[in-house]
């Protein structure tokens, strides 16, 4: 038992011990003295057993739960994971406010979703934020509630049961990069960027996390390799990569143009320092040049893994894409409508193909 501070609340905090549980309450005060004399109240009440301690979530805000859950959670995640998750608990503190966890149930996170849903986006204010996005903000919400059951600030998770957005309605058509496409392409875009599309395409590599960030001390010229490592997405992402011939002779010509100009492969033309950030403009600009339908830079990596599933049994492309998973390839293939055709019609007899 005792009293202490927490660098999330300006008020006292005291701990206890009920029924061989410790337990943890805000005493709601700033004053040490006041804070003592409440503990001392409730070691009085636990010794006359006259002390129901309930749910913590009657006495705990939400904006309270969203601090605690940052330092206690979204402190351990990716930098790039955390920014994302401290913007989603900045959405849920306006909505939420100071409601108790107790006075949050189901219904409330359905019309917190409903709301976010409605929301206009910040780079497109005449379109409404994307079904996808909201998906991501319920995930944390339902991390965060876990996260207060297991602290048993609560006894359920109200967010649970909230169903999802079907997010599959607002993905792009996926499109399957023909050779003639690809060379036009290459031909239109600028130096860097045609780097780049080569390397991501023999590779596999994701766009930005990846591909853009890399520097020139993760590429092994002499055995052919790229260590793509640092804050991976999984822990096989961080596995070496092997170059094909192209894709190392293309680093090899332009690694002599950037004469160490920067440690960075792709170098933010403002901040020579730093990996570049964006190459949305200079994407769309080389698409529409080459006659080329808008299609999304990290499809290269969908195109990779599609093409490799053409001449390479599953273990090989689970390994080049670097997959937990071989089913996860699947959601990477594109165009196999008409191969599976082509395939189906060489197993039939010669009699059948004929007639």
């Amino acid at each position: 038992m005792g009293l202490y501070r927490r660098d999330d609340s300006r008020f006292w905090w005291m701990s206890y011990t009920w029924k061989g549980d410790q337990h943890f309450e805000s005493t709601k005060t700033t004053s040490r003295a006041l804070a003592k004399k409440i503990l001392e109240r409730r070691e009085g009440e636990i010794a006359m057993q006259m002390f129901n301690v309930g749910w913590q979530g009657d006495r705990m805000s939400f904006k309270e739960l969203c601090n605690e859950f940052d330092g206690a959670h979204v402190a351990t995640l990716a930098k790039h994971t955390q920014t994302n998750v401290r913007g989603f608990l900045g959405n849920m503190r306006t909505f939420f406010g100071d409601r108790s966890l107790a006075d949050i149930d189901s219904k409330l996170v359905t019309d917190y979703r409903n709301y976010r849903k409605e929301q206009p986006s910040k780079k497109n204010p005449t379109n409404k934020i994307k079904g996808a996005t909201v998906n991501r903000e319920l995930e944390c919400l339902q991390c965060m509630f876990e996260y207060a059951v297991s602290r048993k600030y609560l006894p359920e998770n109200p967010a649970s049961g909230v169903k999802h957005f079907d997010e599959r309605r607002e993905r792009p058509t996926k499109h399957m990069l023909k050779l003639e496409e690809e060379q036009r392409i290459l031909t239109n875009a600028p130096p860097y960027l045609r780097v780049a599309i080569v390397l991501l395409a023999q590779t596999g590599g994701r766009t930005y996390s990846e591909g853009f960030s890399l520097r020139w001390d993760q590429i092994d010229m002499a055995n052919r390799v790229i260590y793509f490592g640092g804050q991976t997405k999984t822990e096989g992402s961080s596995e070496p990569v092997p170059l094909t011939k192209l894709a190392h002779d293309v680093l090899v010509n332009w690694k002599k143009e950037q004469a160490d100009k920067s440690q960075f492969l792709f170098p933010s033309p403002v901040k020579p320092g730093q990996p570049i950030t964006t190459v949305k403009k200079a994407w769309k600009t080389t698409l529409k040049n080459a006659g080329v339908a808008h299609f999304p830079i990290y499809n290269l990596r969908h195109v990779f893994c599609t093409r490799l599933s053409w001449v390479a049994p599953d273990t090989v492309v689970q390994r080049a894409m670097r997959h937990s998973s071989p089913e996860t390839k699947r959601h990477y293939q594109l165009g196999m409508v008409e191969q599976v055709r082509a395939e189906s019609g060489k197993s039939q007899p010669a009699s059948v193909r004929q007639g």
